[in-house]
């Protein structure tokens, strides 16, 4: 498969919103690396890939556009014209390398396959190869998920996964004491990343991943459904995903900028949700909603 490296040269000011812009149209993921120092300023190399499909055309333009408009809102650009690079899978696999190291998000170490790393007696640590699926854990929106998992998991919990990824989630909810998880992901090229990584840890007894673009695919109900993606694409499934928790469940939605969390609130509390807390790092959010008795 080919891909498409994209990067954005932005400065300190304006790196995080050219993540999110990347994020939003389609990115799995971003890297933030080379920083060089300029005469006048640090340049934030802000890098993210697309699949060479039908969609590609449409999105490097609207991320054009929308990084063209940045300066509008007092966000200064080193330049306003967006890098594209044509790679192959092999290519994509070793430039994401130099950027994925071992991090620790509380009890939890996600350590790329690459890496050695000596774990403390209390960590409990995930061997990754995110693929082409990126979700390694390092983007705010993961991170949040992964916090809000070590509070809420005390063992033998149902867990739906909407919007797997690397299943990075899934096997922190499976090493943090659920019994059963399901990954759903709509993109077959995450779901063999998926699979193997679940493969690798030897999971495959309490998690299972499938290709599916909605909760319906999921029999039952779960005690925590997380939905780690787009504020758009929850929004758009909210109604399925808010009947997949179960009476005294929680939905956990992250993946969801500051300025579109009322929006989203608003959606899945129309439906019978209620919001019980809401985590913030930087410009995003995680909402953990639950469903009473």
């Amino acid at each position: 498969m080919r891909w498409v490296e994209i990067t954005i040269q932005a400065t300190d000011e304006s790196a995080e919103a050219a993540s999110n812009i990347l994020i939003e149209e389609g990115c799995g993921g971003t890297a933030a690396g080379y920083l060089v120092k300029s005469d006048k300023q640090t340049i934030n190399n802000i890098m993210g890939y697309l699949p060479v499909d039908d969609r590609l055309e449409d999105r490097l333009q609207h991320i054009r556009e929308r990084v063209q408009d940045l300066p509008e809102l007092g966000l200064g650009l080193v330049r306003d014209e967006i890098t594209i690079k044509w790679v192959q899978d092999e290519e994509w696999a070793d430039a994401w390398k130099k950027f994925f190291k071992p991090l620790k998000i509380g009890r939890i170490v996600i350590r790329p396959t690459w890496e050695d790393y000596s774990p403390k007696p209390d960590e409990i640590v995930i061997d990754l190869d995110p693929g082409m699926a990126f979700g390694t854990g390092s983007h705010p929106t993961t991170k949040l998920c992964l916090e809000a998992l070590q509070d809420y998991i005390k063992g033998g919990e149902t867990v739906l996964d909407m919007g797997t990824g690397s299943a990075i989630l899934a096997m922190a909810a499976a090493k943090l004491g659920a019994s059963r998880i399901v990954g759903l992901e709509i993109d077959p090229v995450a779901v063999e990343a998926a699979v193997a990584n679940v493969n690798r840890e030897s999971l495959g007894d309490k998690i299972k991943i499938g290709l599916a673009d909605s909760p319906s695919a999921f029999d039952g109900q779960a005690d925590i459904v997380l939905a780690n993606i787009i504020a758009k694409v929850i929004i758009d499934m909210a109604e399925g995903l808010a009947s997949k928790v179960k009476p005294g469940g929680l939905l956990i939605a992250s993946g969801i900028v500051v300025e579109r969390s009322k929006e989203v609130i608003d959606t899945l509390t129309s439906l019978g949700l209620s919001l019980h807390e809401t985590r913030q790092e930087g410009d995003w959010v995680a909402l953990i909603f639950n469903k009473s008795l």
